[in-house]
């Protein structure tokens, strides 16, 4: 699957920890939910003929019961989405060096989850999806919707805000295709058939598979030279089941129920990680479907945490206008017995019956029998533009764990040519049970990993510093995150100040859907001047990656552990390619520090704002330049600043000089430039850099600001 969570490491970092490698991390508490009756909400969307949304009801409007009994509304709310018009090119701002959780981003829509489940999808169905997936993300969602981009294999887990993010979602789906391959042998056997036979002991099942066994010659009996198979190919023995169809159904019903477990264990987390989050969510399950196993406890929790949360999930299904099934077909052997060709088409409509309970349960709605996907996602959209929210208190208070049907109709005077589209119902708790589930990993931490959104409870900044090659086609990246420690929970010891942190970073890869990771766990152990440093200037971690170039989404999470705070952020950025004339990540600081080999350097920090009375160092390197081709064999690369208000204000500027290499031709360049003089605001800093060789040039713009001293 997607993504593990080992156990933190001990490490000292920056020499402000006390290195322990040896301590453990304090067991995570097990999550619980509360399981009394509280009250039902109810996600209702109302569409008028044509499938758009209805405005204008009121809570008279609505005739709720629960098993057939009326129910009291206890509160009521109408939404509408209003129609943002996307923002034209030149109005998005440029991707910011510094990615922070401190200001929340003010566009709000809505929260979509696009599950692109390939564990369920051929390679036919696959190319179908990937199209219907492309038309929601380019016609169905508007400025400030948030989807998440899922794969049920755990090749893709992506989250982007619309329009910016759009360019990516698509890039990554592209690459998704379809895991499932349909069984071409001669004893193939439907999920259905399999489950009826292994959980039930279906003989009248088993008989049918058993004669089409024998038709395709799976064991040996073939007809004779009349035509007439052998008599216990067309007769039963009651009490029955052939050992060759039981040991087959008990095989595929055991992959088909490994591969529906982890579809489904992935729409719970899924589910689960927009609890807390207002307006409207909705889950897109695209996919061929499985069938309606009640053995199946994952289904349940699924349907227990869209309730729980208020997320409808749609299902797509991807396997269009149905014959036969392509296992049944000529074109892998021999053709279907007649006798049985009804019971097969009739199994077909039953392949997928848990993916559209488990949609019309939750108040979503089923795409099926149908080659116009897009059209039919879409649809998901338009209707999510308008819609109610009605809870009440349910009458009967019974905690027997059954299900309890839901039903919501309209007035009759208002009701006429209109849908009412709602979950079915919910599963009522059962008395003593608790839904505390057993997790590898630190459930706070799995939440803000999972989430669309970022959590500021502990805030943070995180910045990224591409460097040189340091393997074939691989780069060196600094990923560097500044903790603020105001608001952690310190313990007072003696003269110090003592906390523990659990730190992981996450980066997905765009174009493959690699997965690199790290975790720790920080001791914190600070000195009072040491503190008040750090409040100034955050708590610094770094962390080196080697990766391949390609576009990155990071996701950093830190968890106080005496508080159990949590904070994330997601920043996104760039790996250029090796080899060509590029500049590394430029580092900006106020500070020096000598390094191990006498020279000073720029100390790594990601905030970017300094007084007026300090100095601004930058330092950045140039790779890719051309070098002569005689004498010297150096490259000759000169480079110049520019500091320029973003009202346009030139601060300073230098003329480009030479860069002057090293022995080994390496081209670095420090500047200190004093800021004293410079008005507080916005600034850039410019870079240009030519290569006079090959005449090619480059131009690197910095954002920081500038405060008073």
């Amino acid at each position: 699957m997607r993504r593990s969570f080992p156990a933190f490491l001990g490490l000292a970092l920056l020499g402000a920890a006390a290195q322990d490698p040896q301590v453990p991390p304090a067991p995570a508490a097990q999550p619980t939910f509360q399981t009394a009756i509280e009250l039902v909400t109810v996600d209702i969307a109302v569409v008028d003929r044509k499938g758009q949304p209805v405005r204008g009801l009121t809570r008279e409007d609505f005739l709720v019961s629960e098993n057939g009994v009326p129910q009291a509304l206890t509160s009521f709310e109408a939404v509408v989405i209003p129609e943002v018009p996307p923002a034209s090119e030149g109005e998005r701002a440029p991707r910011h060096p510094v990615s922070t959780n401190v200001a929340a981003d003010s566009r709000r829509g809505r929260t979509f989850v696009v599950v692109f489940d390939d564990i369920h999808l051929s390679v036919g169905q696959a190319q179908r999806a990937r199209g219907a997936v492309a038309a929601f993300l380019e016609k169905g969602v508007g400025e400030g919707d948030v989807v998440t981009l899922v794969a049920s294999a755990g090749g893709a887990w992506w989250t982007a805000r619309m329009p910016e993010g759009r360019d990516a979602l698509i890039a990554i789906l592209k690459r998704l295709d379809g895991r499932y391959v349909p069984d071409p042998s001669p004893d193939r056997i439907t999920e259905f058939e399999a489950m009826r036979i292994e959980e039930y002991q279906d003989e009248q099942m088993a008989w049918q598979v058993k004669r089409r066994f024998d038709a395709y010659g799976t064991v040996g009996q073939e007809k004779d030279a009349r035509g007439v198979r052998p008599a216990d190919a067309v007769t039963s023995v009651p009490g029955m089941i052939p050992s060759v169809v039981a040991m087959r159904a008990r095989e595929v019903h055991q992959l088909a129920t490994s591969r529906n477990r982890i579809t489904l264990d992935l729409m719970r987390r899924v589910i689960e990680s927009l609890a807390g989050i207002k307006g409207r969510k909705a889950m897109v399950l695209v996919s061929q479907g499985f069938v309606y196993d009640v053995q199946l406890k994952q289904m349940k929790d699924v349907t227990l945490a869209s309730r729980r949360h208020n997320v409808p999930i749609y299902f797509i299904d991807t396997r269009g206008l149905q014959g036969l099934p392509d296992a049944f077909t000529a074109a892998f052997g021999r053709p279907i017995e007649a006798q049985d060709t009804v019971a097969v088409l009739a199994d077909l409509t039953r392949e997928a019956e848990g993916t559209e309970a488990l949609a019309l349960d939750t108040g979503g709605f089923v795409v099926k029998n149908s080659n116009d996907l897009s059209g039919g996602i879409t649809r998901v959209s338009s209707e999510s533009r308008a819609y109610y929210l009605l809870g009440y208190n349910p009458t009967d208070l019974r905690r027997d764990g059954k299900f309890r049907r839901i039903q919501v109709k309209l007035q009759e005077t208002k009701g006429r040519g209109l849908t009412v589209r709602a979950r079915r119902g919910y599963f009522a708790p059962l008395e003593g049970e608790t839904l505390a589930r057993k997790e590898e990993r630190d459930p706070a931490i799995g939440f803000a990993l999972d989430s669309p959104f970022e959590i500021a409870d502990v805030p943070l900044r995180v910045s990224s510093y591409v460097f040189d090659e340091v393997a074939l086609d691989q780069l060196s990246v600094q990923l560097a995150v500044e903790i603020d420690v105001r608001g952690l929970a310190f313990a007072e010891e003696a003269d110090r100040s003592t906390d523990a942190l659990a730190f992981l970073i996450e980066a997905q890869h765009r174009e493959t859907g690699e997965y690199y990771r790290y975790d720790q766990k920080i001791e914190m152990s600070l000195l009072p001047e040491t503190r008040r440093k750090l409040e100034r200037t955050w708590y610094p971690v770094a962390r080196e990656f080697t990766l391949p170039a390609g576009a990155y989404q990071a996701k950093i999470v830190v968890r106080d552990l005496n508080s159990g705070r949590v904070g994330s952020v997601v920043h996104e950025f760039e790996v250029p390619p090796a080899g060509t004339l590029r500049v590394s990540t430029p580092v900006l600081s106020d500070t020096l520090d000598q390094g191990s080999d006498g020279t000073r350097r720029p100390v790594l920090q990601v905030r970017r704002a300094f007084a007026t009375d300090s100095t601004l160092f930058c330092q950045y390197a140039v790779y890719g330049a051309a070098k002569e081709e005689t004498g010297s064999l150096m490259p000759r690369v000169s480079a110049g600043y520019e500091i320029r208000r973003t009202d346009g204000a030139v601060f300073k500027r230098t003329a480009p000089t030479p860069i002057n290499p090293t022995s080994v031709g390496a081209l670095l360049r420090l500047n200190g430039i004093a800021l004293r003089g410079a008005s507080p605001g916005q600034y850039e800093l410019i870079l240009t850099v030519k290569d006079e060789l090959a005449g090619r040039s480059l131009e690197i713009r910095e954002p920081f600001e500038i405060v008073a001293g």
